[in-house]
């Protein structure tokens, strides 16, 4: 069976980094100053723990319906590639005439190919699969060290400083990139390509553990009078509002997305049953006791939740169904409230797997 565009693109972080791993063990074995050979030593568990993070998500390896999150993934692979040929020719040539000027110049070569911005995307996505934890969370100082190690040991000129403001450059545009991707700008919860990307990699880990999950579909109620009495500068501020009130109000785990105009979309990995319900009657509660901007807004939540059977793409989005038909029930029948999904005798969706 033929890998996707993403397991591939997985695959080829973890073995640059693996590379990194091995040179910056190298470089301690090589080097006779015992404070540079212990920076490098520790640049190497990083690059290590990086590794176990592309380990831990090639797990993915039997997903098929994880979208790609990649505009241009053949062309992110041949980037890859010719980074881990470089790599690899780095590799070889880490013991030739070692001295410590060749040393900072390797790194800083391996350090720009770990700068792809593939690396940044995945990331980002992935955190969820490893648990919430992700090399992004230490990346930075970690770019911030090696700069600071350069210019204390290879001696400071005006090309090693050009460089090391190249790294930190490259990873702030790169951060910057990853999150216009997968980020809504307005209210700065995922898009609804960044939600799908995150959310389905956790309905196989859902289906893979037995764990029930939850949706909801939320929607603003007469948000379109609410522009044309406010503004739509006023509009824009309550959906950054609510926004913010589903990150304080939810797990750290449970994925918001913007679904598109006013419309939200909120999965919860790992739930009781019935638990939906409750959280969506909590988010109503909240919003009703704390009108943003003394703005009087209701919003109108349909649930569903389920256990997912051996086709989780398909029973996902089931659900999805499921929570969209109770939105819709929900809207027509007084706005202001929370429906779970129940059966339409008239147009049965197909069952869950699971479903009895």
């Amino acid at each position: 069976m033929q890998e996707t565009p993403i397991i591939q693109i997985i695959d080829l972080c973890r073995k640059i980094d693996e590379i990194a791993c091995y040179v910056y063990t190298k470089l301690a074995d090589l080097c006779n100053d015992p404070e540079l050979s212990t920076f490098w030593r520790d640049m190497a568990k990083e690059e290590a723990m990086h590794v176990s993070f592309w380990k831990q998500a090639e797990q993915i390896k039997e997903f098929s319906g994880i979208p790609d999150i990649f505009d241009q993934p053949d062309e992110v692979i041949l980037e890859l590639r010719k980074a881990l040929a470089s790599s690899q020719d780095l590799l070889r040539t880490c013991e030739e005439g070692f001295n410590l000027s060749k040393a900072f110049v390797l790194a800083y070569r391996m350090e720009f190919y770990l700068l792809h911005p593939a690396f940044k995307m995945l990331f980002l996505l992935l955190r969820p699969m490893a648990g919430g934890e992700s090399p992004e969370d230490e990346y930075e100082s970690h770019i911030a060290k090696f700069i600071d190690t350069l210019f204390k040991h290879g001696g400071v000129t005006p090309e090693l400083e050009l460089l090391g403001e190249t790294l930190q450059r490259l990873w702030k545009e790169n951060k910057n990139l990853a999150l216009q991707a997968t980020r809504d700008d307005l209210t700065e919860v995922y898009n609804r390509r960044g939600f799908f990307a995150v959310s389905m990699q956790l309905a196989y880990l859902a289906q893979r553990n037995g764990f029930m999950i939850g949706v909801m579909m939320v929607d603003l109620d007469h948000f379109k009078s609410i522009n044309d009495r406010f503004g739509h500068r006023a509009g824009d501020l309550l959906l950054r509002r609510v926004a913010d009130l589903f990150s304080e109000a939810l797990r750290t785990s449970d994925i918001v997305g913007r679904y598109g105009g006013e419309e939200f979309i909120v999965m919860l990995p790992q739930i009781s049953h019935g638990a939906t319900a409750i959280v969506a009657e909590n988010l109503l509660k909240k919003l009703r006791a704390n009108p943003p901007e003394g703005i009087p807004l209701t919003i109108s939540i349909g649930v569903a939740e389920g256990i997912l059977g051996r086709n989780v793409q398909e029973d996902y989005q089931y659900l999805i169904q499921k929570a969209d038909k109770a939105l819709y029930q929900a809207k027509s029948s007084g706005r202001d409230r929370v429906v779970e999904y129940m059966p339409d005798d008239h147009k049965p969706l197909k069952p869950l797997a699971g479903d009895s």
